[in-house]
């Protein structure tokens, strides 16, 4: 009689302990993407790009819920060339990037958040004296 007692207080003990309250989790989504410095200051509008400045890829994500974060790999192209960052908390990451002559789009795969820069190096000209 103990022996099948001390089989149902085990058996009972184990069904209580895996009822235990399941994690909640933060699911962490692409928010934005945008041309930078390489520093993380904004491009202003109008702003003069300067073929001898550093400039970066801004990604941004969000989290939604509450918990332990999921971690996400954000696909993005940079001018038709795929790449992924990986994200374990939700914020902004950059990437260096260099710019190339004329339009630079920039977009994060399978969504609607794209950017462009227009840079145009004027290398072709020369002072003459």
């Amino acid at each position: 009689m103990k022996y099948k007692l001390y089989i149902l207080s085990i058996g009972l003990f184990l069904i209580f302990i895996s009822c235990s309250k399941q994690e909640e989790l933060i699911t962490i989504i692409p928010n934005q993407i945008a041309f930078d410095h390489e520093n993380g200051t904004p491009i202003l509008p109008n702003e003069c790009i300067n073929p001898d400045t550093k400039y970066a890829i801004a990604i941004t994500t969000k989290g939604e819920g509450s918990g332990t974060f999921i971690p996400i790999k954000v696909n993005y192209s940079i001018n038709g060339v795929p790449y992924i960052m990986s994200f374990s908390t939700d914020g902004t990451k950059f990437d260096t990037i260099i710019l190339v002559d004329g339009l630079n789009k920039a977009e994060i795969t399978s969504s609607s958040f794209k950017a462009s820069l227009n840079f145009n190096a004027h290398n072709e000209f020369e002072i003459v004296n």
